[in-house]
């Protein structure tokens, strides 16, 4: 059967997928990101980018140590908006392809960076909120340049952790489709990245496309030690907040 990869709509996701340079075998599908770990645990023939923090609720899938998406300074797929004028933060709004990372990190970064308590909330209107403290997910903050006001959401993870922050991890439910696929297309990654992304990235603005290739050297595919122990460093903060009961076995292959 025909091995499918699932990826979440978003820029990286395009460049990763240029990158690996997939050939008839594998069959490519967007999704939204919340949605993959769920549809992984169906389907024995998919393989898919999952946010890290989904392991939390789908601990039996499997994960390549040697491919995923690790940002490792300013470049980010989230940008932290703030409302003008304010002196304490009691509540952050979440819209765009939010997904667990978001919901939970963002509670902890508040707590650890700020000693506040915040409660995310998912913007079911996309066009309101725009004013108020919101954290954005996906290509809307290069599409429109609201990167160019907000806050890095990874640059704050990252020096959370003090590791780079593994955003997305390749996963499976088999073992063997996971491993035969990493062995076949994770060479291609060591090419290293492009310069030129404007075919790739059609829509974005002329600034976006700048900004992306210039920082495009902080962001990693073919994931090395120090982004592995970025992984567990991620897994182990929900416990250590009191989110997570039970540290989780990460099944690395």
């Amino acid at each position: 059967m025909k091995t499918k990869i699932l990826l979440p709509q978003n820029v990286f996701s395009k460049i990763l997928l240029s990158e690996l340079n997939l050939d008839d075998s594998i069959a490519v599908e967007f999704q939204p990101a919340a949605l993959i770990a769920k549809k992984l645990l169906k389907e024995e023939y998919s393989i898919g980018l999952i946010p890290t923090l989904d392991l939390l609720t789908s601990k039996d899938l499997f994960v390549s140590s040697k491919i995923g998406v690790s940002f490792n300074a300013l470049l980010s797929n989230s940008y932290i908006h703030f409302k003008e004028g304010q002196e304490t933060i009691e509540q952050i709004f979440l819209k765009g392809d939010v997904t667990t990372n978001e919901i939970i990190l963002s509670k902890i970064l508040f707590k650890e960076f700020y000693d506040v308590n915040v409660t995310p909330t998912l913007v079911k209107d996309e066009s309101s909120h725009i004013n108020d403290n919101t954290l954005i997910v996906g290509d809307e903050n290069y599409e429109k340049e609201l990167f160019l006001n907000g806050l890095s959401f990874s640059e704050e993870i990252i020096e959370l952790l003090d590791a780079p922050y593994v955003n997305y991890i390749l996963a499976g439910s088999s073992e063997n489709v996971l491993k035969d696929f990493t062995d076949k297309f994770r060479d291609n990654l060591l090419n290293g990245h492009t310069e030129d992304y404007t075919d790739l990235l059609k829509g974005f603005t002329q600034t976006s496309l700048e900004f992306i290739s210039v920082n495009i050297q902080h962001i990693v595919f073919d994931l090395e030690d120090q982004d592995l122990e970025g992984i567990k460093s991620l897994m182990q903060l929900p416990y250590f907040h009191g989110i997570l009961k039970d540290m989780i076995d990460i099944k690395f292959i």
